[in-house]
Order: structure tokens, then sequence, then C-alpha cells
């Protein structure tokens, strides 16, 4: 049994933007070095969150649960009754009456097996208890082995899932460790595993019903006893083995606990928690996860789950027994029966879609964009056979859409450059403008009438941006949670599109693609400011190196295309001036 313990260029056209107008019509020229700043430091600031999202997110968005004590629980702790929490006896209505469990008892461990072309689930007689699920069509990073969602640990052990705990410890190691008898049935579609064990006054029956076509498998456990005990079904300690693939990519994190209660999600991080939890009431599901899979209960009798950190032992009984922390998740049986259905499978988009379980992926605020995203991609998939030409022409796609407001941007960009000289005219005739308000609205309304004249938005070069940094961070995320895209390869090096580049050349590419992108774009800066743009490339490629290679994809085309418009921009400016629209 468990021991309970206690996120270049592109920006220049943004950045440029002067003189600083405010809504009182003046202007302060020390608010364009502030807001270079501070637009700088925004940026950073967002890939930085986009980096520690998938750590601090889940846990910032959680929502108080009730309160409960850090003590080791027992299964009267969780009981929501009347009495404070006591003990209901197991007292069987008559429309619940069925059958007693006949005596049963089995000699030897046996270990029967159900397989599918989905996966492979192992059990254990011992305690009739779920010891391996193997996804089969999805293998380790590191190797061929297939993904097993049972975290590891020796057999000895009583604590895997579907583990029986009751208010009594006596009952709750005997229930565990007995040996139960098993009776297995091919059904019309799929298998069914019965479980059967009786003696020194309870018994417990627990049926299994699997589907060879899908990872959702239904369950059903009764527990009758001489006494009175209130009880829980668990799933976990822990999901699956955390490899060291995992613990090098700081955008995963295995085994964080979820729960879904009236539509709203919330989510308990297995490396954070350190208290007992205690969520009332019946659950549309709850259970374990991470980026990629998921493993869940979804009860039709019980209701009340906890939430409890342990220390996962891997060893058997008797030595090293230092483990590792998880957490253990469980729900309250209804008298004397627990069930229900469970997954335990990736978060392929089209099953969570068709089981409940969308909300699952966490998607984050730009969800939306990340599930249109993704679904462009499933379908370009579909054509280009190939994850990341899939994304390439999703990009040109994008480049498209975006193409009226980046064009307007450049354009504007080109004007105010070609307008500077005025512009500083305008500057040298108010040289007061820094401590004489009256000297600084006046220049405010010279430099409006100058934009005005000549056509030009300066506000114009922010849009395309504010577009695509929703569409960047619905990229990010869709690479890092999408399962469709964990393990794809695109070519040569890249053998993973969710996995950050090995050798770094994309990243190295992308930061030589946005410094190229920077000394072609037209600028209206000063010298100083100028340099802070050209080091930006160095910036960005720093954030970027950690970052799914995909991503870094998406954005190295964006560069490429944003150098081949600003140069047939140039070129077309030079040579037809005034072909360009007025009020772009």
């Amino acid at each position: 049994m468990a021991r309970f313990g206690a996120h270049g260029s592109h920006f220049d056209g943004c950045y440029a933007v002067t003189p600083f107008i405010q809504e009182d019509g003046t202007r302060s020229l020390d608010m364009e070095k502030r807001l270079f700043l501070a637009v700088f430091l925004s940026i950073a600031f967002l890939f930085a969150w986009g980096a520690l999202a998938p750590k601090l997110f889940p846990e910032l968005a959680r929502k108080p649960a009730t309160p409960a004590s850090s003590q080791a629980p027992t299964a009267a702790d969780a009981q929501p009754t009347d009495t404070g929490g006591v003990a209901t006896a197991l007292t069987l209505d008559a429309a619940e009456a069925a059958p007693p469990i006949p005596p049963a008892a089995a000699e030897n461990i046996e270990r029967p097996v159900v397989r599918s072309p989905l996966y492979r689930a192992v059990f254990t007689n011992r305690g009739a208890q779920l010891t391996a699920f193997e996804l089969l069509r999805y293998p380790k990073r590191s190797g061929g082995e297939p993904i097993d969602l049972v975290a590891p640990r020796a057999e000895e052990r009583t604590d895997f899932p579907f583990a029986i705990t009751t208010s009594d410890p006596r009952i709750t190691h005997l229930v565990n460790s007995a040996l139960y008898e098993v009776e297995e049935t091919t059904l019309q579609k799929g298998r069914s595993l019965v479980f059967r064990w009786a003696g020194e006054g309870v018994a417990v029956e627990k049926t299994f019903r699997f589907d060879p076509e899908d990872y959702l498998f239904e369950f059903d456990i009764r527990l009758e006893a001489s006494e009175s005990l209130s009880w829980r079904v668990s799933i976990g300690p822990g999901m699956r083995e955390i490899l060291p693939e995992d613990e090098a990519n700081r955008f995963i994190g295995v085994g964080n606990g979820i729960i879904q209660q009236g539509g709203d999600l919330d989510s308990i991080r297995r490396d954070k928690e350190d208290e007992f939890r205690f969520f009332p009431g019946t659950p549309e599901y709850f259970g374990l996860h991470d980026n990629y899979f998921l493993t869940v209960f979804r009860p039709s009798r019980g209701s009340g789950v906890v939430f409890l950190p342990i220390r996962l032992v891997t060893g058997a009984p008797g030595e090293d027994e230092r483990g590792r922390q998880e957490l253990y998740a469980a729900f309250n049986a209804s008298g004397n029966r627990a069930s229900g259905v469970a997954y335990f499978g990736p978060k392929e988009v089209a099953r969570l879609d068709a089981h409940g379980f969308e909300n699952t992926l966490e998607l984050g605020i730009f969800g939306f964009i990340s599930r249109v995203l993704l679904t462009a991609l499933l379908w370009m998939n579909t054509w280009t056979h190939n994850y990341g030409w899939a994304i390439v022409v999703l990009t040109i796609i994008i480049k498209v859409l975006l193409y009226p407001l980046q064009h307007k941007s450049m354009v504007s960009m080109k004007k105010m450059q070609q307008v500077q000289p005025k512009m500083n005219a305008i500057k040298d005739r108010f040289k007061k403008a820094k401590t004489d308000p009256d000297q600084r609205q006046k220049m405010n309304l010279e430099m409006m009438k100058l934009y005005k004249e000549e056509g030009i938005n300066p506000a114009s070069g922010c849009v395309p941006i504010l577009l695509q940094l929703p569409i960047l961070w619905g990229f990010y995320t869709l690479l890092s949670k999408a399962i469709e895209l964990r393990g794809a390869p695109f070519i040569l090096w890249i053998a993973d599109l969710s996995a950050k580049d090995p050798y770094y050349i994309t990243p190295l590419l992308m930061t030589v693609t946005m410094f190229i992108q920077q000394l072609i774009t037209p600028t209206t800066v000063d010298p100083i400011q100028r340099k802070i743009f050209l080091a930006m490339p160095i910036v960005f490629g720093w954030f970027f190196k950690e970052f799914p290679s995909g991503l870094v994809l998406y954005w190295l085309v964006q560069n490429i295309l944003s150098i081949i418009q600003q140069m047939i921009i140039n070129k077309y400016w030079s040579s037809h001036p005034p072909a360009v629209e007025k009020g772009a």
C-alpha cells in the first residue's frame, strides 16, 4: 500500500512610431526611448512567459478546493457526510441489491493480459490491479519500446491503479494483497475480466470490459463487508515513467492532476502540491495527465475526489524507500459500488472531442487559434504527409492573409524614412520641447500635420505584430501539446517537430534571417536605438533555441517571406514612388 506523506525586424515598424502622441496632444521626446524599452521588455517577457507557462499556468489558473488536512488521509476523511466525515455503513437499497459475492480466492499469481491493435493492458490478480497499460502506437522518444501509462514500481507493491483504500487499514491491506480468482470472457466486441475474492468477512469483485478499438474501458467494483466501511478507488499514484528526455524538456509536466466539474477544469501540479485536497460531488472526470497522455476516471457511481502528494517507491518492499513525489487520486464509492469508465490513452484531438475530454489539451488563452491551426495542420498533412511541410504551407497561407496589413506597414515605414529630414527639421525648431510643455505640444501638432500631409499612419506598423503574436503563441502551444506532432519528423536532422533542434541549426538560421531583415527594413530611429534593434535577433535566437523545432520553422519561414516582401517593396519604391498609394 502506498505510504501517504506529508515564451527584428518584424517589430521595427512598430518601434519606429514617432513621435509618441498622447491623448492631450502633448509629446515627450524621452517617451520615445521609454516606449522602445517598454516594448522590448514586453516582448522579452512574452517569450519568457511562454517558456515558463507550461509549468506555472496550471497552478495560477487553479481554483481553490475545499480546505482539508495535510495529514495522511483515510477514506473517511474525504467522505462528504453530515457527521463531519464519519464513515458510513455499506447499506444497499432494494434497487441496488445484487447477488452476494461467492467465496473465491486463487492459489497462484496470475497476470491476465488484454491485447488490441492500440494497447496492451496487463493486470495482476494480487489485489486485482492494473500493472501496465502500453500504447503500442506511441513509442518512447529514446527507443522503440511503447509508452506505459502506469508508473513503474515493483509488482510486490499494492498501490497500482484500481487499488482500494478503506477506512480500516487492515482491510485495505487485505483486499490489495489477496490473490483473486480470475474469469476471462471474450465478448462480441472486446474482452471482459472479472476478479473475485472473499475472506475474513470481506468480499470484492472487480469487473473490466475492454473495447479493442478505443482506449476507453468500463470498470465496476463491489465491496461487501460485515462491518461499516467507507472506501474509495484510486488511479495512480503517478502516471507513466518520467524519462530523461522528459526531465530535460521544460515544456512537459508528467503526472499532474486534473479534474473537471461543471465544465470548469482544475489542474494540480505534481511537484508543487503539498497538501490533501478534496473535491466534493461527482466530477465529469478526474485523474492524471501530461502534455500528450491522459489517465482519467469518469465515475458513474461514487462522489468526492481526493488528490494527495505521496512518495511513490519503485523498489520492492523493504528496499530503497526514497522514491519520487507523485499524486495519488481517488474517488469515493457509493454504498458498496464504485463504477464508471476509464481512459488510458493519448490526447488525440478526435478521441478527446468524442469522449468530452477536449479541455485536457489546455491550449491556453489563445486556445481557439491553436485549435484552428491544429485542424489546418491535420488537414494539410493528408496532402503533404509531413507535418514540417504542412507548417511551411500554413505559414505561406498566413503570410498571404496578412499581406495587406504588412504591405501597409512596410510602405508606411518607407514614407516615414522619406520624410525623416522634415521630421528632424521640426525637432530642431523645437529644441526646448523636452522641458517646455507648450513647445512640446506645438511640436506634436506640427508632426501630426506632417503625417497627415504625407499620408502616413504611424501606428500601422504595430497592427501586423499584434496579429502575429497570437498566431505565434498558438503555434507554440499546439506544438508543445498536440500529440499528433510528437515524434513527427521533417527533414534530415529534425526527427521531432515537437522537440528542440538538437543541433540548433534552425534557431541559428532564424537569427540570421532576422538580422538580414533588420538591415533591409527602413527605419527612422536614432543610431542608439538602431543598435538595440540589431541586437534583438540574438535575443530571439536565444529564446527560441530550446523551443520546439516546428515553432522555429514557422518563424524562420515567416522571416524568409518577409525578406522577399521587403526586397520587392524596396525595389518597387525606388523605381515607382508615385505609384505607392496615398494614405497607406
